[in-house]
């Protein structure tokens, strides 16, 4: 029995190297495209068909111009608008300097597209950008904003690595815990 106690340490340290490869390989995606927050529109092209994202992204601990903004993503040769969901948890990510929020999700075909910068902000977006103007009265730098588009990560990956990671580690220790106590 104390034998197969040892099998949890091997088998909880490759759930562990799962997990973090996984982990690791949903934060570092490639960055499509980036307009300065000053530019009203921008294009860019999408070579592979899939899901992608769009990001607010910033200096960290400043105010931000959330919620001044709407955003509208069309086809470059045809016009035609491409609808724009919001996550149902907006990811954010940090650094050292920076920080970047997740605003937007689409799917996009392979072809050219232009995101354009809007000024009718959603209602919700509008109240909770209310909240900052309270918390802090200074005004905010635009020139330290830009919106990004990366390929869109799903949530329910982070949850499986993550839980995967967690795992890993209960059963490393488990394994060489309980061959003492058995």
């Amino acid at each position: 029995m104390k034998q197969l106690c040892y099998l949890l340490v091997p088998l909880g340290a490759a759930l562990i190297i799962f997990g973090i490869r996984g982990i690791i390989a949903n934060v570092k995606v490639k960055l499509l495209y980036e307009q300065p927050y000053m530019e009203e529109s921008g294009s860019f092209t999408v070579t592979e068909p899939g899901n992608y994202g769009i990001w607010l992204n910033g200096k960290q601990y400043s105010k931000s111009p959330y919620g001044e903004f709407g955003l509208q993503l069309s086809i470059k040769e045809t016009g035609e608008m491409i609808p724009l969901n919001r996550p149902l948890m907006r990811t954010t990510v940090s650094g050292i300097g920076t920080a970047r929020m997740e605003l937007y999700t689409f799917h996009a075909d392979a072809g050219n597209y232009t995101l354009t910068r809007t000024g009718d902000a959603s209602l919700g977006d509008r109240l909770l950008s209310n909240v900052g103007k309270v918390v802090s009265r200074k005004p905010v730098d635009y020139e330290r904003f830009s919106f990004r588009v990366y390929p869109h990560g799903s949530v329910a990956l982070w949850v499986v690595h993550s839980f995967g990671s967690v795992l890993g580690i209960m059963l490393v220790m488990w394994g060489m815990l309980l061959p003492h106590y058995l």
